[in-house]
C-alpha cells in the first residue's frame, strides 16, 4: 500500500464555522499550499507581507505531501491574493472573528491509495464495518513527528530523572523547528555531544543558543543538566509533554480493547501496533462507542467503574509498563512541561465514506473527519482489515 506518491493523491479541505461578515477587523484568506508545512507557509506569508506571525490565526496544521485548504484570518490583513510557488493566499472578505482551533469543525478528505489489489465486493464488507462500528481513535505517527529517529521520549527521560539523555534526545535526535533547518546542528550534536562549543555557531533560534552557551560555561553534571532543561522553549516542552501523552493514550485504548475482550487484527506504526476491531458485541459496542478517555495527566480525578472497566486501574497498569509507577508521577519539575488533559472519544466515524476503483491497483478513498482525528487511520484500518479478511 502507498499513499501519497503524488501530490495530488491526499487532498484535504477545512470545514470551520467562519465565513465573510462584510465587516470586522480581520480579513479571512483561503490557504491552498502544495508540499509545504503549515509552519513553513505561515512563516513566509508573516515575511512576505512584513507582519508577525502572531497576528495570523489558523485552525489546524495540514500535512506537508499534501493538497491543502485551510482557513486563515490576518489582524487588518491586505484586501489581496498572494500567489508563490508553493502556496496561494485567497483573500475572501472581513470577518470580526480570528480563526482558531476553537472554529474548526472538520476535514473533508480525498485519498489515492496505490498498490492495492481489491475485490470490490470484499472491500465493500470493510467499507461497511467501518460505517457501522467506526475504528479506534488512535493518534497517528504524524503526533510522533519529534521522536522519528530515535523512537524514545525526552519527557519520559525527564520524570525518570535521566536529564542529559532527555537533552540529547531534544537536540540532537529531535527538533522544535523543521528539521532539515536544523540538521546540520543536530549532527553537531551527535557527533560532539558535551563538546557544545562546536555546535554553538549553527544553533538557529534564540534559545538554542542560550542553552548552548549555558552548558558550555558550567560543568557537565546532573544538576546542571536539570537547569538546562529549564531554558528550553516552553512551547516545544508543551508539544513534547503532548505527544508522550499521546502514546500513553493509544496504549491505555489498546488496553481497553483487550480487557474487554473484543477481537481484533493488528496494524503496525511507528512506535508498535495499532489494534484495530472489526465488529463489537452489543452490550459491548454500547460501552465502546460513548467511551471517552481524558489524556493521562497526573490530577485526573477518576469517577467510579464504567460498567466493568476501571479507568484508573488501567491507566496505573500503563503508567507502570513505563516505569513511572502510577499515573501521580507523571509530572516533572521542569517549568513549562505540564500535562494538560481533555476527554477525545475511543472510536471516530468517518461520515460520508465512499470510495472508487481507478484501476487494478488503485483505489480513491472519500471521507469526512471531526477534528482531532486522523485521515491516515482509516486509510491503515480499511488496507489491513481486507488483508486480514
Amino acid at each position: 500500500m502507498k499513499i501519497k506518491e503524488n501530490l495530488e493523491d491526499f487532498v484535504v479541505s477545512e470545514i470551520a464555522d467562519i465565513y465573510p461578515e462584510g465587516k470586522g477587523e480581520y480579513s479571512l484568506y483561503m490557504l491552498k499550499k502544495f508540499n509545504i508545512s503549515t509552519w513553513d507557509a505561515l512563516g513566509k506569508i508573516a515575511k512576505k507581507l512584513r507582519i508577525s506571525m502572531d497576528s495570523i490565526g489558523y485552525g489546524g496544521i495540514k500535512d506537508k505531501k499534501a493538497i491543502a485548504h485551510q482557513f486563515l484570518t490576518i489582524r487588518n490583513g491586505p484586501k489581496k491574493d498572494l500567489k508563490e510557488k508553493e502556496f496561494q493566499l485567497i483573500y475572501l472578505g472581513k470577518t470580526t472573528k480570528p480563526m482558531s482551533k476553537d472554529l474548526l469543525i472538520g476535514n473533508r478528505f480525498e485519498i489515492v491509495v496505490r498498490d492495492f489489489k481489491v475485490e470490490e465486493e470484499k472491500f465493500n464488507k470493510e467499507v461497511e464495518l467501518v460505517k457501522n462500528f467506526g475504528l479506534a481513535n488512535y493518534f497517528d505517527e504524524q503526533r510522533f513527528g519529534s521522536i522519528k529517529s530515535s523512537g524514545e521520549f525526552a519527557v519520559k527521560e525527564i520524570i525518570l530523572g535521566n536529564y542529559e539523555k532527555a537533552l540529547y534526545l531534544m537536540l540532537a535526535e529531535g527538533s522544535a523547528i523543521d528539521i532539515e533547518r536544523t540538521r546540520k546542528l543536530r549532527e553537531c550534536l551527535k557527533k560532539h555531544w558535551r563538546d557544545f562549543k562546536k555546535c554553538l555557531d549553527l544553533a538557529e533560534v534564540n534559545w538554542e543558543k542560550n542553552l548552548l552557551k549555558f552548558l558550555t560555561q558550567h560543568k557537565p553534571s546532573k544538576r546542571t543538566f536539570k537547569r538546562a532543561l529549564n531554558l528550553v522553549d516552553k512551547e516545544y516542552l508543551f508539544f513534547l509533554g503532548n505527544a508522550y501523552q499521546s502514546y500513553l493514550w493509544n496504549e491505555i485504548l489498546k488496553e481497553i480493547i483487550l480487557k474487554l475482550e473484543i477481537p481484533y487484527f493488528e496494524a503496525p506504526y511507528l512506535l508498535g501496533n495499532f489494534f484495530f476491531y472489526k465488529e463489537v458485541q452489543e452490550k459491548k459496542w454500547e460501552l465502546l462507542k460513548s467511551l471517552k478517555l481524558p489524556l493521562p495527566s497526573p490530577k485526573l480525578q477518576f469517577k467510579e467503574k464504567i460498567n466493568t472497566l476501571n479507568l484508573e486501574e488501567i491507566y496505573n497498569e500503563i503508567c507502570k509498563r513505563e516505569g513511572l509507577g502510577n499515573i501521580t508521577n507523571l509530572r516533572t519539575f521542569v517549568k513549562g512541561l505540564i500535562f494538560k488533559t481533555y476527554p477525545r472519544p475511543a472510536v471516530v466515524f468517518p461520515e460520508n465514506l465512499d470510495w472508487e476503483k481507478i484501476d487494478n491497483t488503485t483505489v480513491k478513498l472519500k471521507f469526512f473527519l471531526e477534528k482531532g482525528a486522523y485521515a491516515t487511520l482509516v486509510v491503515k484500518r480499511l488496507y489491513y482489515g481486507y488483508q486480514d479478511s
